[in-house]
């Protein structure tokens, strides 16, 4: 449908009508209609300009995960036929696996207790300390006799032991005559809280001659406090279904976006792209052309190219292609992540103070769960139209966010509709923003030829400056020979036009020492011209707060995006950002304003305005980006590409110095793409130089200084803390520098199993569980023993020397979003008198990378086998993921304590160092190891009851969007 865009308006006549307005920053007529058009919201005819009220569009969201579990299966497959020539032990697991017939009474033979569920369950309340007996009672209900045979236990557990009259076994087999009974009584008594499942299995024979036929149960005691038990599964877990694989029609009813800024004279001479995903790649992902097995092939050979190149290493000869499809592949991933968060029947509200707005509930935004910011979009429909062909989605846009209130404007279409009470389904995008910025930052590094720094081969031996004789601002730093060399190379420029990379393990400092080092470059170098980023708003507002230390207020300029609270800028950088106090808003001043000005602060996709605006060649002498381990490539080249020069010795010897800081053996970016992850985005620049480049790469058990230094010094942890991620990811090199007043402040805490050792492991064996839709797992039992040690923590501070403790001071960590809520759900009903308990954070271990903690906890969630295989697969929890294990274990200065299941852990040799070096000093309490016990075969079955529900669901929600659910926010 169509309507003018003015009523018998020519061609002519509408550039007249456009004219009349006056903004400063009028973007030219053609280009507006030149967008409209590209964006099908406008036709053009010979004479005339339509405007269409409604656009359509069709969209797919391609299940990435489908291409997996077909290879999965189709693997499987081939095992399974492979395995009829296997060994009996093999056939035998495989028939084991049919559940169903395992649990089945047979031939007469039924097996019954007083505390039978379902599905061949027994399951029953176990009090600590209280011994439990009572019987399974086998009868025989056919009109024959039976023999048992034996009865085994697989997965034995010490709480359990069992007694019959006969003591039957393969040696002493007992005849069941019909109607005969037989009991066998289980004892159980436990010291600890916990989940405590075995698998019984009984086998019995028709006659001496025939073959044996089995039936299995399985048997659990639980032992929960009041506070598992209010913590428990509030519902049944019933998976989140919602089937996107036929495509989506929507018609789109455009609603009115917030008043751009009229601040905004930062020029735009670099044109931003759209950017979309192509649609044969949509088809290519559904069709299988990515699955590992590769038989498949594309109808078309631009599909065929896509499989080629993402099995291509990555060279500058196809930087720009590869990183399109491996940011598209990522792109169409979160789109369907994204649709986690829709929600049905919402009630909607007038903005009191703007009646031209609707206010919405969102749940979560807080924590940007999913992320609603300024200028954001999200679409409503009608809830009583759902199902029905041709409804109108209406398109919302943020025009403030108040906690977890969104105040949205729509179009007027909607409004005259609106009526209190009525219900709305919503649907939440996210702000594509940041992914066009680095888009097109992987052009703009091909068009500048950027290649001698993303793939640098050499260093041209030219100085910037003697570096020889430096005063350090912080004088600390001239005691400590890796952090003084570092900013001496920095600031020699030496490297160039190779990348120079502050390797920083956990504590040692890598910002204290960039900093310095863009402190010196701004003193010795008179025309130097600094920009500073980092992945988020906090590490930039960091690297601000210690700038402004030492610098001149005037020479520095932070530059924070408009969609950011102003509210939640540290108050020390607010006059020195580009909030404008009369204007009460963000300004975005003219490159010719920010020449002033030597340190330029931003995150790296707020960099990508100083890409758009064009500066002249050569003014960015600097460039140094913190974290830079956390960024995806193209996110740090937006910091880059258009922004710094590569020095040429012939044609650009002033050419800038890129300067990078993390640690590659920590966390890196969070993604969702299975396919992008497997073929390398998940690789940041940082990480990409220090694995695949030789200038980077140990030589004798060095590194070159003139292009990277490692710090060795800690100035975090206790040495015991800092003892086993020492020796697994940084080669024995780290050197304990923390202040002892500190790290050893829980050295004699009364709670520690061995005094002078203040790592706990305290084993629980508990049960994985999940609730309502959400398929992240949490684990009560954890939770149990973590307020215990809580509770001690608050109770003995102050007492036997040891200091008093604020809850800002302690962190807990776990790697499930479920597991967190629940965490924060006791500490709310359990320790709510405590003051400053709201400080206490609670999170995953990407929101605490980065951070430090006098006390951290961790719960490690984990209790079933099968659950564990499906974590392994991908990378979720701590298991086989080593980055996620160094950063939890790292964080800690004075006290780490760890909760988990032994049995789990001990399967992962990260994990199993750990805990036999807990083992080994004395430190493991609670559940023990060596209550549990499998042998043979009987490992392999050991799990079969706890695979109900299977731990993959068919949504096509990448895994990390299920468990861990990070928050959505693209800082810029």
């Amino acid at each position: 449908m169509y309507y003018s865009a003015r009523k018998d308006c020519s061609w002519n006549g509408i550039p007249k009508f456009y004219n009349t307005r006056h903004d400063d920053q009028k973007v030219p007529f053609s280009q507006v209609i030149f967008g409209l058009r590209a964006a099908g919201k406008a036709k053009m005819t010979q004479d005339r300009i339509q405007l269409k009220k409604f656009l359509s569009k069709t969209v797919s969201l391609p299940d990435q995960y489908l291409a997996i579990r077909k290879d999965q299966a189709q693997h499987a497959k081939a095992s399974a036929d492979g395995s009829s020539t296997g060994t009996q032990a093999q056939r035998f697991t495989e028939w084991m696996k049919r559940r169903t017939e395992f649990i089945s009474d047979k031939n007469g033979i039924s097996i019954s207790s007083e505390y039978d569920l379902s599905d061949g369950r027994i399951r029953f309340h176990l009090p600590l300390e209280e011994e439990k007996i009572f019987p399974i009672i086998i009868q025989n209900k056919s009109s024959e006799s039976v023999i048992f045979t034996q009865y085994k236990v697989l997965r034995k557990m010490r709480i359990f032991s069992f007694e019959d009259e006969y003591k039957v076994s393969l040696s002493k087999p007992i005849k069941l005559a019909p109607g005969d009974e037989y009991e066998i009584k289980v004892y159980s008594c436990t010291a600890h809280y916990g989940y405590f499942p075995i698998t019984l299995v009984f086998e019995f024979r028709r006659d001496s001659n025939s073959p044996s036929f089995h039936i299995g149960r399985f048997l659990s005691a639980v032992s929960n406090s009041k506070l598992a038990e209010r913590l428990g599964p509030t519902s049944k877990y019933i998976p989140f279904q919602r089937n996107f694989r036929k495509p989506i029609k929507r018609i789109e009813d455009d609603g009115f976006p917030p008043e751009s800024s009229l601040n905004y004279e930062l020029e735009r001479e670099i044109p931003l792209g759209d950017f979309t995903p192509p649609h044969n790649l949509r088809s290519d992902i559904i069709n299988g052309l990515f699955a590992n097995s590769g038989s498949t092939t594309s109808s078309s050979s631009v599909g065929n190219d896509h499989r080629d190149l993402l099995a291509s290493s990555l060279a500058f000869s196809n930087y720009s292609k590869k990183f399109h499809l491996l940011m598209h592949l990522e792109e169409i991933q979160m789109e369907l992540d994204i649709r986690r968060y829709d929600r049905t029947d919402q009630l909607m509200e007038h903005d009191p103070r703007d009646k031209r707005l609707l206010i919405l509930n969102v749940p979560g935004v807080a924590e940007n769960r999913p992320s609603v910011l300024r200028g954001d979009h999200l679409f409503v429909t009608l809830s009583d139209e759902r199902g029905k062909p041709g409804i109108i989605s209406y398109k919302g846009y943020v025009h403030g966010v108040e906690l977890e209130r969104v105040k949205l404007g729509f179009s007027q279409n909607l409004l005259r509709r609106f009526l209190n009470g009525l219900y709305f389904d919503v649907t939440f995008t996210f702000n594509r923003l940041p992914l066009k910025i680095q888009h097109r930052a992987v052009n703009v590094a091909k068009d500048k030829n950027l290649d001698q720094i993303l793939f640098p081969e050499a260093s041209h031996g030219k100085c910037i400056t003697d570096s020889q004789r430096l005063i350090l601002y912080d004088r600390i730093l001239e005691s400590n020979p890796e952090q003084y060399n570092a900013v001496k190379q920095i600031l020699s420029g030496i490297s160039r036009p190779a990348p120079y990379l502050i390797f920083g393990p956990p504590g040692t400092g890598k910002t204290v020492t960039l900093v310095e080092a863009i402190k010196q470059v701004v003193k010795c170098i008179p025309n130097c011209h600094v920009l500073a980023c980092a992945p988020s708003n906090s590490a930039s507002d960091l690297l601000c707060e210690r700038l402004i230390k030492h610098l001149d207020q005037g020479q520095i300029y932070r530059i924070i995006a408009s969609s950011r609270d102003f509210r939640t800028v540290p108050e020390n950088i607010k006059p020195c950002c580009n909030w404008d106090k009369d204007k009460e808003s963000f300004v975005f001043p003219s490159k010719h304003y920010l020449k002033n000005y030597k340190v330029i602060i931003t995150t790296l996709v707020t960099a990508g305005r100083l890409a758009s605006a064009n500066f002249p060649r050569g003014h960015f002498s600097h460039v140094f980006i913190d974290e830079a381990g956390h960024a995806v490539e193209p996110e740090c080249v937006t910091a880059i590409a258009g922004i710094l020069d590569a020095m040429d010795p012939e044609n650009n010897v002033d050419g800038g110095q890129l300067v990078l800081a993390g640690d590659p053996k920590q966390l890196g970016p969070i993604l969702r793409s299975p396919i992008a992850i497997e073929h390398g985005l998940g690789i940041s620049l940082l990480e990409r130089l220090m694995t695949q480049n030789d200038l980077y790469r140990k030589v004798n058990d060095c590194y070159d200084p003139k292009f990277v230094t490692k710090l060795l010094r800690n100035y975090r942890s206790h040495p015991s803390i800092l003892k086993i991620p020492n020796e697994l990811f940084y080669d024995n090199e780290l050197k304990v520098a923390a202040d002892e007043m500190a790290s050893k402040s829980y050295c004699n805490w009364e709670k520690l199993p061995q005094k002078g050792f203040p790592i706990i492991f305290h084993g629980v064996h508990g049960k994985d569980e999940r609730e309502g839709n959400s398929p992240s797992f949490f684990n009560v039992n954890e939770i149990e023993e973590l307020l215990i040690y809580l509770k001690a923590l608050f109770e003995t501070q102050g007492k036997k020397c040891l200091a008093k403790i604020a809850p800002k001071e302690i962190g807990i960590i776990s790697p499930y979003r479920k597991q967190v809520e629940k965490i924060r759900q006791a500490i709310k009903s359990e320790l709510y008198a405590v003051p400053g308990i709201a400080e206490l954070k609670v999170g995953s271990v990407e929101e605490f990378q980065g951070q430090e903690r006098k006390v951290i906890l961790i719960s490690t969630v984990r209790s079933s086998q099968d659950y564990v295989k499906f974590d392994e697969s991908f990378s979720l929890g701590f298991l086989k993921n080593p980055k996620r294990f160094n950063v939890a274990v790292t964080r800690a200065k004075a006290l780490l304590i760890l909760i988990g299941n032994p049995r789990i852990l001990n399967k992962d040799p990260n994990w199993s160092k750990f805990l036999k070096y807990c083992s080994d000093n004395g430190s493991c309490t609670g559940f023990p190891l060596e209550d549990v016990f499998d042998s043979g075969i009987e490992d392999l079955l050991a799990d079969l009851d706890i695979n109900d529900p299977p731990p993959g669901q068919e949504t096509g929600e990448s895994f990390i969007q299920q468990q861990a659910e990070p928050d959505w926010r693209h800082e810029h």
